[in-house]
Parts: C-alpha cells; structure tokens; sequence
C-alpha cells in the first residue's frame, strides 16, 4: 500500500496500491476472481474509517478486517481490483462504519436469501447491508425505491453495477 505522510495536516494520505487514487472509507473493491475463496465469479469487501478492508469469506474467522496487503494476499498475482465508489461520500462512510461494527459478528460462510441475517453471509451480501443499514436504508445497492421484500440474493456483480467505477489495479503485491 503506497502511502504518504502530509506535513502540514500530519495525516497519512492512504493510496490504492500503484496508482495515485486515494481511498476512501465506503468505497468497495470488487475483484474478478474465479478463485476457492468465492464460489461465485468476484468478490467485494468495503474500505473502512481505518482503510482496512472489511469482507466476508469461507475462511474462518468468516468476517474479517485485513490491511491492504492481507487483503490482496487472499488473491492471486495480477488479479484485478475494480474501485467502486458510492456518489455521497458521508452516506459510503456511514457504510464503512457499519461494517467496521459489524463484520466479525458473522458466524457462517452462506447463501442465503435472507438480507436480514447478519450471522449466514457472505461478501456481496455483508457489502449491501453495510450500505443498507448503515445509512439506515436510504442506500440499497439491488434497487431504487422502497424495499418490499428482503428475500433476494445479492450477487457482486449487482454491487458493480450499482457504484461508479473509479479505477482498476491489478495485484502485484507478490512481484
């Protein structure tokens, strides 16, 4: 993770790995994996207020808060990371702070239907309700409008759709 010290503010200015893009909490990673770590095809985890990623995997502890380079450990030598960002940077933090809450409270690895089930998720799952119940419902990355039903699988695919695309890189943390 490339990162710079600002001398006037004395703050860490945290940057995507080999680019010149800053992070910033809420914005989602979505990879385009076909990999053991997802049984689907991609995978997305939320940057937090602390710029850890926070996702959901099959592997125990099934919630987990990883540095950068932790989280790309988790994925293979050149794969690409998409950067998505949500429009209202208040409402992307917001998010971040409730998975930063909430990710280790997830006891099992599965797909279910139910929106409402912290405990059985998985990753696109874990990323929509952080946005959901973070901003108390105003952010529902599968519709616009008033939700009726919470019975719906959230593929990553419809987080990639939902969120602009801000920027790829691609994983070189093993070169």
């Amino acid at each position: 993770m490339n990162c710079t010290t600002n001398d006037e503010e004395t703050a860490i200015i945290h940057y995507y790995p080999g680019t010149t893009i800053r992070m910033q909490p809420g914005d989602v990673l979505y990879s385009h994996k076909y990999a053991l770590s997802s049984f689907l095809v991609g995978h997305t985890g939320i940057v937090g207020t602390n710029y850890r990623i926070y996702h959901v995997n099959r592997w125990k502890e099934f919630g987990h808060a990883d540095s950068m380079p932790i989280y790309l450990s988790r994925h293979r030598e050149e794969e690409k990371i998409t950067i998505l960002r949500h429009s209202n940077e208040q409402e992307a933090s917001q998010a971040a702070k409730w998975a930063m809450q909430y990710y280790d409270n997830v006891q099992r690895y599965t797909y279910v239907r139910d929106l409402t089930r912290l405990e059985a998720n998985y990753c696109s799952k874990f990323t929509w309700q952080a946005f959901y119940y973070g901003t108390e419902g105003r952010v529902d990355l599968l519709q616009i409008g008033k939700r009726k039903s919470f019975k719906k699988f959230v593929m990553p695919g419809a987080i990639y759709r939902r969120l602009e695309k801000i920027a790829s890189f691609e994983n070189t943390l093993y070169r």
